[in-house]
């Protein structure tokens, strides 16, 4: 005798089944805008970095002291240009 039709219980399978597919497509879609805009908003701040317009960038100076060898000690006053948001946090020291 053959079956030709689904049980209820085979059918809640393939609904969860479904359903568990077409939110993994919904989520990964979502990462993949995400992705693209914290893609574009890091070439910018290359692009920032390497013309040097800090405009966007928070910054703070500090003074560090290193030692060469074990005996000379020199201080030096850089600066550090900072950007943060929830995904990113990027900085750079520069003499």
């Amino acid at each position: 005798m053959e079956k030709n039709s689904f049980t209820l219980l085979e059918t809640l399978i393939s609904i969860t089944f479904l359903s568990i597919v077409i939110s993994g497509f919904i989520y990964s879609s979502y990462h993949e805008k995400n992705n693209e805009k914290n893609f574009m908003l890091l070439n910018d701040l290359e692009n920032n970095f390497d013309t040097k317009n800090y405009t966007n960038f928070t910054k703070t100076t500090k003074n560090l002291q290193i030692t060469k060898n074990n005996e000379n000690t020199e201080n030096i006053v850089v600066s550090k240009y900072e950007f943060e948001n929830e995904n990113i946090k990027v900085f750079k020291y520069e003499k």
